[in-house]
């Protein structure tokens, strides 16, 4: 069966190109989700469904009002038949998927994602929680519904907005959503520059990409398009289609996560489908690509099939810690295919068009949706239901959030966000002691000053500590992986230069895929020329696959059981960490600057060390490498020796 959309005067009851639209923006994310090198670009599918969601509903409104039926109750109604049904069937899955798969902070993290889902307010909960030492993004299997919450709250206020704007002035329809689009677009460049999560998870910053879709649908509604008696394309039809594929073709090949987004670059996305609307259905692409048999199957279990993908890559990237076969992951983009075509054949059809009866099933879902709302603010107050596992492994695997992480760091004063400007560095980052022991690098570098700051107030050492660093950015001259970078380098020389420390420690994740490493040599050399007796640079310390508690959590539960996971640990180490270390210690040789591998503190031909010792309870580190506080301080006296010496008698 169809879908069916009512009809106004410039749109057909049933587009199946439109369908075939719907294909292309959830291909393109399965895709990109499953192989992101392949589509880099692919994340702007929702952004495709953004501009087809307010143009359908916006029509479906319009046409209503101006025949004197639309209905508030039946509207909503209509909404709920339409979403709730497959995003129950989600949820209810990942919860029972997540109770033997998921460590407690992790279920717990579900519960208040589960939470927000169903509430649909999944966008403001993911842009409070956004920022550097957030957990990964593919390890929260619900985060896809922040687009699904954005839909939602459009779909909660813009009806009621055209009914007032019929009631009190039809003629200003168009203007006023016009002027909400401009308005919105305006906010959207404004946050992108210097909050770009607020641009990307602020529905008043994304409200442009659907009124896009509705202004078209009102200017169509208002004028519509004159079709010639053949029943083939308009005039200009043809310009437009052609225009519009080009349009995302570029997007889904030109962008990359890394670029600001929302922003301008969403404009190419978003004007190419709503020109490819515009076209009509008559084009040759519309008739023999948009609605190809196969694309238009697709459209139609296009919203099952966004539900499900991304769960089911997000749990097996928890599972290999980001590592996943390519094989599992096509495997996985199958599966999300077949049981996104069940769930519409099984659930979602019968539900929408069957013959039980309307309030009674509109109760069910609504009361099933209020269940999994409330079971996921107890698994967020039962803390992950943490009684699930024993005590001992509860703690070793509780990640401890990002209090933990930066425990003891002078974040935001010493450590910038890679968006801060430099003028932000406080004065007391800089020491007036001596020796002067300066730490230059991204937070890897920052994480050490914990370690170093205790091993100057035990007072086995006399020195003073420098420290600049910031987020993403390495200790390396005239690179820029993300904004500010560049400027925070420059900034951090020349204070250098001013100071003229003792020892530079160079400490970054050096082979992050992000860092061109190519003008460290250069970076050595300007520190050089600014009077720098000795420079040394660290190699990595252990970094794991994934967070270290989810790792201690899958060699625990992969047993043989006992009361804890491994001391030492080699499966699930990052397999570029020998590498990297081979390199940097060659390099720095061929500079002439001292090299201490890290890895030489923590590990030996047994493994790596998850914790300091069998006793102990807290991880080596609360993410995939930033140490632990205990780590730190032991890391940096076993380092002592070899910066200051022996320490003098006491």
């Amino acid at each position: 069966m169809k879908p069916q959309y009512p009809p106004h005067p410039s749109v057909p009851a049933y587009r199946p190109d439109i369908d075939g639209l719907r294909a292309v923006a959830v291909l393109s994310v399965l895709v990109h989700h499953a192989f992101p090198d392949l589509l880099p670009g692919g994340f702007v599918g929702v952004d495709i469904f953004f501009v087809i969601s307010g143009y359908l509903i916006t029509g479906l409104i319009v046409d209503a009002l101006a025949h004197n039926r639309f209905s508030f109750a039946d509207f909503y109604a209509r909404r709920v038949r339409r979403i709730f049904p497959a995003l129950l069937l989600v949820l209810a899955c990942t919860a029972v998927v997540g109770w033997y798969r998921l460590t407690p902070d992790e279920y717990a993290a579900l519960g208040k994602h589960m939470l927000a889902g169903a509430a649909f307010v999944s966008n403001f909960v993911l842009w409070q929680e956004a920022g550097y030492f957030d957990a990964e993004s593919a390890g929260k299997p619900l985060l896809h519904l922040w687009s699904l919450a954005i839909e939602e709250q459009f779909y909660l206020v813009w009806p009621l907005l055209l009914y007032a704007l019929f009631r009190w002035r039809r003629q200003a329809v168009l203007p006023v959503t016009t002027l909400l689009l401009l308005a919105s677009l305006a906010l959207n460049l404004v946050l992108v520059q210097d909050h770009p999560e607020a641009a990307f998870y602020n529905t008043a910053a994304r409200l442009w990409e659907l009124l896009i879709g509705a202004v078209l649908a009102i200017w169509q509604h208002r004028r519509p398009a004159a079709m010639p008696a053949s029943g083939g394309p308009a005039p200009g039809a043809l310009v437009l289609s052609v225009a519009g594929l080009g349009l995302l073709v570029v997007a889904l090949i030109a962008l990359h996560p890394q670029r600001q987004f929302p922003g301008l670059w969403a404009v190419l996305p978003t004007l190419g489908t709503a020109m490819l609307i515009a076209a009509g259905p008559h084009t040759w692409i519309h008739r023999h690509l948009l609605a190809a048999r196969p694309m238009v199957w697709i459209g139609l279990i296009s919203y099952p099939l966004y539900l499900w993908h991304w769960p089911l890559l997000s749990v097996a990237h928890l599972q290999t810690g980001g590592d996943a076969p390519w094989t599992w992951r096509l495997a996985l983009a199958v599966m999300s295919i077949a049981l996104a075509a069940l769930t519409y054949v099984l659930l979602e059809r019968p539900l929408r068009y069957g013959r039980m009866h309307p309030r009674l099933l509109l109760t069910a879902l609504c009361g099933g949706m209020a269940g999994l709302a409330a079971a996921g603010l107890v698994g967020v107050q039962q803390q992950g239901f943490e009684q699930r596992f024993p005590p001992e492994v509860k703690q070793l695997t509780t990640g401890g959030g990002t209090r933990m992480v930066t425990q003891g760091w002078r974040n935001k004063d010493c450590m910038l966000d890679f968006r801060v400007p430099p003028s932000e560095f406080k004065d007391f980052c800089i020491e007036d002691r001596r020796p002067l022991i300066f730490l230059w690098g991204d937070s890897h570098a920052n994480s050490l000053y914990p370690g170093f700051k205790a091993l100057q107030d035990s007072g086995r050492y006399r020195f003073g500590i420098g420290e600049r660093g910031g987020a993403i950015c390495p200790p390396i001259l005239g690179i820029e992986p993300r904004p500010a970078c560049r400027d925070i380098n420059n900034d951090t020389i020349e204070a250098i230069r001013q100071h003229r420390p003792d020892v530079v420690v160079l400490y970054a994740w050096w082979h992050h895929r992000n860092y061109d490493l190519a003008p460290l040599e250069n970076t050595v050399a300007e520190l050089r020329a600014a009077g720098v007796p000795r420079i040394i640079l660290l190699g990595a310390v252990p970094f794991w696959q994934g967070p270290l508690p989810r790792v201690l959590f899958d060699a625990w539960r992969k047993g043989p059981v006992s009361r804890l996971p491994p001391l030492r640990l080699k499966e699930q180490l990052d397999p570029q960490l020998d590498a990297i270390t081979e390199e940097m210690r060659r390099r720095s040789q061929a500079m002439g600057i001292e090299f201490i591998s890290g890895l030489d503190a923590f590990c030996n031909e047994d493994g790596c060390l998850t914790r300091l010792s069998e006793d102990a309870v807290e991880p080596l580190s609360y993410d995939y490498g930033h140490l632990a506080p205990a780590a730190v301080t032991y890391y940096v006296q076993w380092l002592a020796p070899k910066i200051f010496g022996p320490p003098p008698p006491r």
